[in-house]
């Protein structure tokens, strides 16, 4: 009787304190909200007064949760904000109403498990948007809250870079393909500098890793989805560090993405992977047969076709690479007709396009280069292209860098012998280049001025590193991320850089593991990491008129 009378007065105090709670909820619901008619700007955030049940409560089997703040509330981008770890099935509906929250849970809790309710930056006062930063309930629904912590970095493998938002999630499941088909137990996202903390972790072994998500079901989808995994099982008995580089697969099998006409005469085919054999092309319609040419993207995952044919109908095309079969692209060509009245009155022509303008200096040590809009028949150039000015002559035709004579491109460059610090003219006479729909070029004039000697800066880079066994790849990188130079080294070596842009430059030294040359992306399920990438620390300041000397101890 003892035991049951105090049972029934704890729960009148408790149903005391609700009722109360609910009293205030609808005094706040009634409550007029109006800004301050005066005084000190209101600069501090929101503060939470009372939570029912209490905020870190044990043995917790509540489905509703109240929490007043101090002052009236409203939340933004509750969506983008609010995460739980770990994760609910069933997200839990969140109100507001004056200075009262209410949180109803939907989900089912897992037995013994301490739960972190995160609002990020939502919840705001009302009348000044000040943001309650990090604002968190946590509970659990064992006999105490975990308290251990996992933290670190997550990091791009193959340029170092950070980005918020981030997934970093541990499984208490041994299992290889549990991110592709399970909620984490427990995860937190990275913030802007690429920081993580996982709080309120249980004792135990997990797997770890981190997954830059692209449609927010908390797994892992493959690529173009980002994933970084740890070697091991991760033991957390204290507090631990773990830093994550994270990549992007390449897709697993080739496989024809998209094919569609860019505009006449011009079919794009875009593919999951770069084409590494020779396409095929099966025509089971017409097939073109005036100047077709192949033009591939710099990194082969896309084909340019180009070809001169008017073609009407429908276009039915399979595509192989090698002996296997890759997809049947059906495509409707745009006719010139098409292509004509889409330009509006304007007029269906080839555009031209110098490396060399009036509004930038020419960097004299390369060779010039006309670009054209469509592919181009290539005629007799020398006595169509000419310069004037400058040191080395007083008017001279421009000499191709091999014999184009014949061929069917969209590029052509030139040996010029030019000076720095120096004004010249270029002419390109009309009709030098025909395209392959028959449109000649019209004339091009262009005054252009060459870059100072001076203007360039070098570089001496000392590289300090342990003998290895494995190809080292050393890039040099411009302030614009274009790759200037690159070396294979394997030991301690100096390397010399000159002609260099003024600017910030980088330098990165990839472990080419695989002896292929290039940078090689991971795989999760093959438990393979991307090939490791060392950054260069601090900065390449590069100076015109300036000799830089520099030692990059790679550890």
């Amino acid at each position: 009787m003892r035991s049951s009378a105090r049972q029934h007065r704890r729960s009148l105090v408790a149903g005391g304190w609700f009722s109360s709670a609910v009293v205030l909820l609808l005094i706040s619901s009634c409550a007029q909200i109006l800004t301050p008619g005066g005084g000190a700007k209101d600069i501090k955030p929101p503060r939470a007064v009372k939570y029912v049940p209490d905020s870190a409560a044990v043995n917790f089997n509540s489905k509703s949760i109240m929490i007043a703040f101090d002052e009236f509330i409203q939340l933004n981008d509750l969506s983008k904000n609010l995460f739980i770890s770990p994760p609910m099935h069933v997200q839990p509906e969140i109100k507001v109403n004056g200075k009262m929250m209410q949180i109803e849970l939907k989900d089912t809790l897992k037995k013994n498990t301490t739960y972190a309710i995160n609002f990020g930056s939502a919840i705001t006062d009302f009348t000044e948007g000040n943001a309650k930063a990090g604002f968190q309930y946590i509970f659990s629904t064992g006999t105490y809250i975990d308290s251990l912590k996992l933290l670190g970095t997550v990091k791009n493998a193959f340029d170092g870079k950070t980005e918020k938002g981030i997934l970093v999630m541990l499984y208490d499941v041994n299992d290889d393909s549990i991110p592709y088909k399970a909620m984490p137990s427990y995860f937190a996202k990275t913030n802007d500098d690429g920081s993580y903390k996982i709080s309120n972790i249980g004792p135990g072994t997990y797997k770890a890793f981190a997954l830059k998500e692209l449609n927010g079901n908390y797994r892992y989808d493959g690529p173009p989805e980002s994933i970084a995994f740890s070697d091991s099982l991760i033991r957390i008995s204290k507090n631990t560090t773990l830093n994550f580089s994270m990549f992007t697969e390449e897709a697993s099998k080739q496989k024809m993405k998209r094919a569609a006409f860019a505009e006449h005469g011009h079919l794009v085919f875009s593919f999951a992977k770069p084409i590494l054999e020779p396409l095929k092309f099966r025509f089971i319609s017409e097939e073109p047969k005036d100047h077709v040419i192949y033009e591939y993207s710099a990194n082969r995952d896309t084909l340019h076709y180009w070809f001169a044919d008017d073609l009407k109908d429908t276009m039915k095309i399979v595509l192989s690479e090698g002996n296997r079969v890759l997809d049947t692209a059906k495509v409707s060509p745009i006719t010139l007709a098409q292509a004509k009245k889409q330009i509006r009155g304007g007029k269906w022509k080839l555009n031209t396009s110098a490396s060399v303008s009036k509004d930038k200096k020419f960097d004299y040590k390369n060779n010039m280069a006309v670009t054209f809009s469509h592919p181009v028949i290539m005629n007799s150039l020398t006595d169509k292209i000419h310069i004037t000015g400058g040191l080395k002559t007083s008017n001279y035709a421009v000499t191709p860098t091999e014999d184009l004579k014949n061929k069917v491109q969209r590029t052509a460059s030139f040996n010029i012998a030019l000076a720095p610090d120096s004004s010249y003219h270029l002419f390109i006479s009309p009709g030098t280049f025909t395209d392959i729909f028959g449109n000649p070029n019209d004339t091009v004039k262009v005054d252009f001025k060459t870059q100072e000697e001076k203007f360039y800066g070098t570089l001496k880079m000392n590289i300090k590193m342990k003998k290895t066994s494995t190809k080292c790849i050393v890039q040099f990188i411009d302030e614009k991320g274009i790759l200037v130079s690159e070396e294979v080294v394997s030991e301690s070596k100096s390397i010399n850089y000159s002609y260099i842009y003024p600017g910030k430059c980088k330098m990165k030294l990839i472990y080419d593991t695989n002896g292929d040359s290039k940078w090689t992306t991971g795989d999760y399920l093959k438990h393979r990491q991307a090939e490791k990438i060392i950054i260069c620390p601090g900065e390449i300041n590069i100076r015109s008129n300036w000799d830089l000397e520099s030692d990059w101890n790679v550890q």
